[in-house]
């Protein structure tokens, strides 16, 4: 369907996400280099950015590391859970917390459209997409599954942000970020499955601008040495082995980091209640409705996995954390 004051598209440009015809588009009829600067705005437009706006080439997404082949071999997201999953968190999600909540959390950023960020751990896109619509903010999101990063790259495309927002696949134990870029950062769900935290903490301090803000959400353990059966039952069921650490441990690498830690807080309760209310949604869904086997066996798998995660917060042992906190002037403690 043609875009409305704009000409009409053909079958074929509809099917491939061309732009629509732009009117006077024979150089014969007029100016041609009018004609095509107008065509070149149009598409890039239609792609999500504008040729004008100074902030387009500031902001563009570093070089994109090429996934391996070990990384899509122990890629745990086949497009049957990838469904499942945004049935029951939404369309865009594949973790508890819709673009409501993500809205909410970031509010403290005092995002603008004059400003970047950089979302990592960000799955299909569904909260970087929000924010990037909602304030304007460039938003980069990086994630390390490979089939999410991809699917999350395609759903930017298909709603026109490519450029405001795109999806990377990234590789959280060998990231290098650009100093100095963002405005804020987001850390969601992407610690308690790597060994090397510092190090990506490490990252992000850099790659805040001065005065910069950032916002960590994720599992953590209530204590050291916490080795309840459920934690345990939980930690081998993840799709890889969990190594969370505690909130004071995020809390002493934010401090020697120098970042100003002004919100550092135990959410259990609150992500729990989103994750109850994700599943009773989903039961009113599929009221009536069947699913075909690949979906009812990343379903049954789904179930589990969530009924360990919260036998595990239950216990007392796992919690869900979130700390926001703002850059200092003066860089790290050696």
């Amino acid at each position: 369907m043609g875009l409305m004051g704009f000409g009409r598209t053909t079958d074929s440009d509809a099917e491939h996400g061309a732009p629509p015809a732009v009117p006077g588009d024979d150089p014969s009829a007029g100016d041609a280099s009018k004609v095509n600067k107008f065509r070149r705005h149009l598409h890039a437009w239609w792609e999500g950015y504008y040729l004008d706006d100074p902030n387009a080439a500031e902001h563009a997404p570093p070089p994109e590391k090429p996934v391996t082949e070990e990384e899509k071999k122990n890629d745990k997201w086949s497009a049957e859970r990838i469904k499942v999953a945004e049935l029951i968190w939404g369309d865009g999600f594949t973790f508890p917390g819709g673009a409501d909540h993500v809205l909410r959390m970031v509010k403290p950023m005092t995002l603008t459209s004059a400003k970047s960020m950089l979302d990592i751990g960000c799955g299909l896109g569904g909260a970087t997409r929000a924010i990037a619509k909602t304030f304007g903010t460039w938003v980069i999101g990086m994630e390390a599954s490979p089939a999410l990063a991809a699917a999350g790259m395609r759903y930017s495309e298909a709603g026109g942000l490519a450029k405001r927002a795109p999806i990377q696949h990234f590789d959280p134990a060998t990231v290098e970020l650009p100093g100095k870029k963002f405005d804020a950062i987001c850390l969601r769900n992407i610690f308690s499955s790597i060994p090397d935290k510092r190090r990506l903490l490490v990252q992000a301090e850099r790659a805040l601008k001065p005065t910069g803000s950032i916002l960590l959400s994720d599992f953590a353990l209530s204590k050291q040495g916490a080795k309840s059966e459920a934690l345990a039952t939980w930690s081998a069921a993840e799709d890889h082995p969990p190594q969370p650490c505690t909130l004071d441990d995020f809390k002493q690498n934010f401090e020697s980091l120098k970042l100003d830690t002004r919100v550092a807080e135990d959410m259990t309760a609150e992500f729990r209640g989103i994750v109850v209310q994700g599943w009773a949604n989903l039961a009113s869904i599929l009221q009536g409705k069947s699913v075909d086997p690949g979906e009812a066996t990343a379903l049954a798998k789904e179930i589990k996995l969530w009924q360990l995660r919260l036998a595990a917060l239950d216990s007392g042992d796992l919690r869900v954390v979130r700390l926001f906190a703002l850059k200092r002037s003066g860089g790290p403690k050696a």
